[in-house]
């Protein structure tokens, strides 16, 4: 992939993240980011998340390089275009995976279901998942507990016998909550290239 692919393919990506993987509920949008850190995003460029639009998430990803505008990058000459997309490889604003493979979840319990066709898991303290939550949150939230009740909430974030974990089959990962971070705008890990078996 050339470099100008590479940035096309960001801007495409910071769109999906921002415009598609946004539901509304209850006045408070809850995002299910692949590539970016939206929350972060939509507050240091003042996003309309209704209005956003291709166009302005290239727009973005120049800035976030350090150009202008999108025209600007584009037209950069190959070796400032390599020195751009490595910046935006590292930006704080990206969102950094870790892979995991084989932790087999099938026998657990489903205590809720997401409205995109994730769901929340219920697993003991499995060594595979201890690891996973001793990291720094990087996700801002589980759409599975915007459908739960506080008290249910309250619950999960207080149980110390189990850990809890949101799986996204669309994207082959999961979101595993870190009980001791309680509504901050991270609040869980996510981990991709998961074969949940």
């Amino acid at each position: 992939m050339n470099t100008i692919s590479y940035f096309k393919l960001q801007a495409k990506n910071l769109y999906h993240d921002i415009k598609l993987d946004f539901m509304q509920d209850d006045e408070n949008y809850i995002c299910a980011p692949r590539f970016f850190d939206v929350n972060a995003i939509i507050g240091a460029f003042d996003i309309d998340v209704e209005n956003f639009s291709l166009m302005k998430a290239q727009h973005i990803i120049a800035k976030m390089v350090g150009m202008d505008s999108w025209k600007e990058l584009i037209s950069a000459n190959d070796a400032l275009l390599s020195e751009k997309k490595a910046q935006l490889d590292n930006h704080r604003f990206k969102m950094k995976r870790r892979p995991v493979t084989n932790i087999d979840l099938s026998q657990y319990e489903r205590i809720d279901e997401g409205t995109s066709g994730d769901y929340l898991l219920k697993c003991p303290r499995l060594p595979e998942l201890e690891e996973i939550i001793k990291r720094e949150p990087d996700s801002m939230c589980l759409s599975c507990l915007s459908d739960l009740e506080a008290d249910q909430v309250e619950k999960i974030f207080g149980d110390t016998e189990h850990i809890y974990v949101n799986v996204i089959p669309q994207w082959r990962c999961i979101r595993v909550l870190v009980p001791k971070k309680k509504y901050p705008d991270n609040y869980a890990v996510q981990v991709d290239y998961i074969k949940v078996v």
